[in-house]
């Protein structure tokens, strides 16, 4: 009798959905949506460990070859690694990086170190994006709006070049290195000098060991150039042109390319399936394709949700499906009409 009270005080596997998602899907829906997240969650530290190993090597070849082609090749795809380990701190905020919620919250705490960011604003942060999505409290459309994200373009190459590469040019970089020199207005004294002093230690250390170059150029300059921008390219997917709709199931994109551009900027998967992941934010990355399945044989409106093919371009074997770019220039132009006076 006392170890069935204790399993019934158990919490049950829960997917996270809230009341308009509940309502929206229905209880069989959600139920074989918390059934997903029942299964074991031991990979978390290893896929910290892969990721970290991806960018050592990759910073090993470029040492070793010393070419400068090469080197700017690795630089940037060291920053893209730094966004895939980005993306396991957001599985920590979620506690589905592993089990134990303590265990979450310390490997985040210490992948945001590294990553030189702090921990707590940005799960405060990020919690306010899921909770008030759309709203002028959402740390995302403020993001929009501050980018000129917001606004409708005359075409896509007005809005690659005004969005895109303006903001790569000047206010992501200098964001990344706000961030990681600065201090977040909501971070402690505390937590902001402890970050500045592992990361002036790291740098002494690689400069006494003759590497401190190496650490500069493999390491924090893909932190401070690279990586923004590929943040930025990926939460222009996720919402622009979406995030001011009040259904939940037009709020959201998301995306399927070829090989290359889902390693490159779908790391991890959440950028891929974010419908399923705002629907459902306590499913864990590697079973969002399944929860997709599952969606798009059951769930009627699966059709209605923004589904893109190919992110820069539309890919030739589905011609008729827009590319990420492509639709959010659509979206931007019929969100304009949209509020605009009848004459």
């Amino acid at each position: 009798m006392i170890i069935a009270a204790r399993e019934s005080t158990q919490r049950r596997p829960s997917a996270g959905a809230s009341g308009p998602v509940r309502r929206a899907f229905g209880p069989d829906l959600i139920a074989r949506m918390d059934a997903l997240c029942a299964r074991g969650r031991n990979e978390g530290p290893l896929d910290l460990a892969r990721d970290y190993f991806a960018a050592a090597a990759t910073a090993t070849v470029g040492i070793v070859v010393g070419h400068p082609i090469l080197t700017l090749v690795c630089v940037v795809y060291i920053g893209i690694r730094q966004r895939h380990l980005s993306n396991l701190t957001h599985e920590a905020i979620h506690t589905k990086l592993t089990r134990s919620r303590r265990a979450n919250t310390i490997l985040g705490h210490l992948n945001c170190l590294a990553l030189g960011e702090p921990f707590t604003p940005y799960r405060r942060s990020h919690r306010i994006h899921h909770a008030k999505l759309g709203s002028p409290e959402d740390p995302m459309l403020r993001s929009y709006i501050s980018r000129r994200a917001h606004a409708p373009w005359p075409d896509k190459r007005a809005f690659v070049i005004q969005v895109i590469l303006r903001n790569a040019l000047w206010q992501l970089p200098k964001y990344g290195l706000l961030t990681l020199a600065g201090k977040a207005g909501d971070e402690s004294w505390k937590a902001a000098t402890t970050r500045w002093a592992v990361w002036t230690a790291v740098a002494a250390a690689a400069t006494m060991i003759g590497h401190g170059v190496d650490f500069a150029l493999y390491w924090a300059l893909p932190l401070i150039v690279v990586r923004p921008i590929v943040t930025w390219l990926t939460d222009l997917g996720n919402h622009a042109g979406l995030i001011h709709n009040a259904d939940v199931i037009w709020q959201t994109r998301g995306w399927n390319s070829h090989a290359l551009t889902r390693h490159l900027l779908g790391g991890h998967n959440d950028d891929m399936f974010h419908p399923i992941h705002h629907w459902f934010p306590n499913i864990g990355w590697r079973e969002l394709p399944e929860a997709a399945a599952i969606l798009r044989e059951n769930y009627p409106r699966w059709h209605d949700v923004p589904w893109c093919s190919g992110f820069f371009f539309r890919r030739r074997a589905t011609p008729h499906i827009p590319s990420v770019l492509d639709d959010i220039v659509t979206r931007l132009h019929h969100q304009l009409a949209d509020h605009q006076p009848n004459t």
